[in-house]
């Protein structure tokens, strides 16, 4: 009896956590697999905080209400299963990051504490409406809406909740295009006179390949070949391929560049240029923190140089200039591939002053309207008729 009750009290006492492959803790609860993060005391307390939901006895096929349930605790679950698949390569981490920053500012206008059924579809237009008044941009609030979007269609999805608030009439807010700021000759001839062996080598793969920071933080020497000067690499964010030819002042800058492992590019004190840090405060919760040395660096030695720029200029500068500078070309789908986008759409945000191109191109169309013979003045300049 002593031995049964003895056996009894140890499987009690069990850890009620599996540790996972993707080195989380998890649970399978009806059919299901709940994460509750890599920290075991953090996943535990996560765990029974969230318990009486997860078991609550509803069967596999009948949606859950969630009455009981608030909006701290559906972001909480969702992040958590966006880390997940960041562990095993679906996502990246800094997509995690910037999910949880703001997924942060809504619940904190919401309230951490309103259950979900309980907000409206006004309390995110008033969000949306908040963040166009402290002047965000349109990017900014564009992004801002997809992820609460991307919650509430995971959540529907899952089946955490039956209804939530109209999507549809949350829009997003039309981007005003205007002409941005490109770096011109003498500007990156004084930036690469005074950079260091990497950032001058990362300055050439913005301008060469259009790569931005965590393009360079994370490229690896498998990636490229130096003897025949190409990089093969695909971007991280759109999985498109990009096999590109580099420049001989490219690879020679990379050449320069020491090995020190796997990665082309390591801070001096050996960390990547590019990386979220977790930490855990003292009441146990966990605090992400994006730490891009690329853009220290390059705002540093802007100001070394002494070249002065408007707000906003920075590293990634140098992937729009990419783009405007190869546009000229006259082949947008060369610069959609080169930037590794999806669609020709996304290219033409990035692409700026393109007049001389678009010139030729009305020129050209007058022969077709107006087939006198003569030449319009700019193509007479070019002494190109075509």
């Amino acid at each position: 009896m002593n031995n049964t009750q003895s056996k009894r009290k140890n499987r009690s006492d069990k850890f009620p956590l599996t540790l996972h492959k993707t080195g989380q803790y998890c649970k399978k609860i009806r059919g299901k697999i709940y994460y509750f993060g890599s920290d075991k005391a953090l996943a535990y307390k996560r765990y029974l905080e969230q318990a009486t939901y997860l078991h609550s006895h509803k069967s596999n096929n009948e949606k859950c209400s969630c009455e009981d349930v608030s909006i701290k605790h559906l972001c909480n679950m969702y992040i958590e299963h966006q880390q997940s698949r960041a562990l095993i390569g679906q996502i990246k981490f800094r997509h995690v990051y910037d999910q949880t920053l703001i997924l942060k500012d809504f619940v904190r206008l919401i309230g951490p504490n309103k259950l979900i059924n309980d907000i409206a579809t006004m309390d995110i237009q008033q969000y949306v409406r908040k963040a166009v008044h402290s002047k965000k941009t349109a990017n900014t609030v564009n992004n801002k809406i997809a992820v609460i979007k991307s919650l509430y269609n995971w959540a529907q999805e899952n089946e955490l909740i039956n209804k939530g608030p109209n999507l549809k009439a949350v829009k997003k807010i039309t981007k005003i295009k205007k002409e941005q700021f490109i770096f011109q000759f003498e500007q990156i001839q004084k930036l690469l006179s005074v950079a260091d062996i990497q950032i001058k080598a990362m300055i050439l793969l913005g301008l060469n390949c259009g790569f931005g920071c965590t393009d360079c933080a994370e490229l690896k020497w498998e990636n490229l070949d130096l003897e025949h000067n190409r990089v093969v690499y695909p971007r991280g964010k759109t999985g498109i391929s990009r096999n590109l030819i580099l420049w001989s002042e490219t690879v020679s800058a990379l050449k320069d560049v020491p090995k020190r492992g796997e990665l082309v590019f390591y801070t001096t004190k050996g960390l990547f240029w590019v990386r979220a840090n977790t930490k855990t405060d003292e009441s146990g919760v966990e605090k992400l923190s994006k730490e891009n040395a690329v853009s220290k660096q390059f705002s540093k030695l802007l100001k070394k140089t002494g070249i002065k720029v408007e707000k906003g200029v920075g590293f990634y500068t140098l992937r729009r200039t990419a783009a405007t500078m190869a546009a000229r070309s006259g082949d947008p789908f060369a610069v959609q591939k080169l930037l590794g986008h999806a669609d020709l759409k996304m290219a033409t945000t990035y692409v700026q002053d393109v007049s001389e191109q678009t010139d030729r191109v009305v020129n050209n169309m007058r022969k077709f309207i107006i087939p006198d013979g003569s030449l319009p003045s700019a193509d007479s300049a070019d002494g190109d008729g075509k």
